[in-house]
């Protein structure tokens, strides 16, 4: 029996294919079959070894697929996609020769890893965020296409939400002068109705599930967090102890300033990081807006961040930073909010 396995496998609907790499770096082949939880176990019964690490890369089978596998190998590892070059950017990809390159990359350790959920609660916490959000965005789009509607026949002074109000769609229906356009309209009113229902039963959803974790009630303590922030922050990042240091925190929520240099040459100009999450991003802008109407810590925070940077887009984004590391600061340690958090320096 060997004493190490490395093992990738790639996912899909229909069919799996399953690559092993010995410690020497011997590629030993793939098996295929068809995906399903009874093959996913069986096919790693057959790898006969002591230890065995298993990749796969993250998609939407990636969390079911791992807690399958986890009890059959020693540690399984979920890979961001977008950083394996040697994959996505070969002329040469297919399932077999993406598994052989996905041990190569295991067994050199040069793989980018994607945190998993480490418990049920915590996965349908996050995926009950991800619903809200969805249902906030179609909600969003429907209003867009109503109000797009109305200007393409020549209603164009909708501006306000009356249109979207009970009594306002009457005023705005009146104007059309075509019968048929007036139900297409009306159509769109349905589905919008129904979109701010079921948006409604989302968000008690989320505050259902989310009233076991306590740090919510500190979060909401900071200026500019919403009682829909602080749960959509939690459900994604989970756990703070997923970070190194508040870098890595940036870097996830879209925050990081790029660095790319070579021969002590700066590459194209420096700018915000693209990848991780988006909508973590727009969550503490959404705190730093609503934390300027008022006198208060974060206000604070950023006046004298301008003060030091006489630059209001740095003194934002420092601002912005500064919220989510106090989050993630206080749920770590897990501590209480304190004003004085705010009260150091700006980054």
């Amino acid at each position: 029996m060997k004493n190490i396995a490395y093992l990738a496998m790639d996912v899909h609907a229909r069919h799996c294919t399953l690559g092993e790499m010995s410690a020497d770096g011997t590629f030993r082949g793939n098996c295929e079959f068809d995906t399903s939880e009874i093959n996913i176990i069986e096919a790693l019964k057959t790898v006969k070894a002591h230890k065995k690490y298993l990749t796969i890369e993250e998609g939407s089978l990636t969390f079911w697929t791992a807690q399958v596998a986890s009890p059959f190998v020693t540690q399984v590892i979920t890979c961001d996609p977008v950083e394996n070059a040697l994959i996505y950017k070969s002329p040469q990809k297919r399932d077999k020769v993406d598994t052989r390159k996905l041990c190569r990359l295991l067994r050199l350790g040069e793989l980018k890893h994607v945190y998993q959920p480490q418990s049920d609660h915590r996965a349908i916490f996050k995926a009950s965020a991800r619903h809200y959000i969805d249902l906030r965005d179609q909600l969003k789009t429907l209003k867009q296409k109503v109000k797009a509607m109305y200007r393409y026949w020549g209603v164009i002074d909708c501006f306000t939400d009356s249109v979207y109000s009970p009594r306002g769609r009457d005023v705005y229906l009146k104007r059309l002068k075509h019968l048929p356009v007036r139900d297409q309209i009306k159509r769109l009113y349905h589905l919008l109705d129904n979109a701010a229902a079921m948006k409604h039963e989302a968000k008690n959803a989320m505050k259902r599930l989310g009233r076991k974790y306590t740090e919510i009630g500190e979060f909401k303590k900071i200026a500019g967090i919403s009682d829909i922030n602080a749960h959509i922050f939690d459900a994604f990042i989970q756990t703070p102890h997923r970070f190194a240091n508040r870098s890595c925190l940036y870097k996830y929520c879209r925050l990081s300033v790029t660095d790319r240099s070579s021969d002590g040459k700066q590459l194209g100009y420096r700018r915000l990081e693209k990848s991780g999450i988006g909508e973590l991003k727009a969550l503490s802008h959404r705190a730093f807006m609503a934390a300027m109407r008022g006198a208060n810590d974060v206000k604070r925070f950023y006046l004298a961040s301008l003060e030091r940077t006489h630059n209001q887009v740095h003194a934002r984004l420092n601002t912005q930073r500064k919220i989510l590391a106090t989050m993630y600061s206080i749920w770590k340690k897990g501590d209480t909010y304190q004003p004085e958090l705010f009260l150091g320096s700006p980054n």
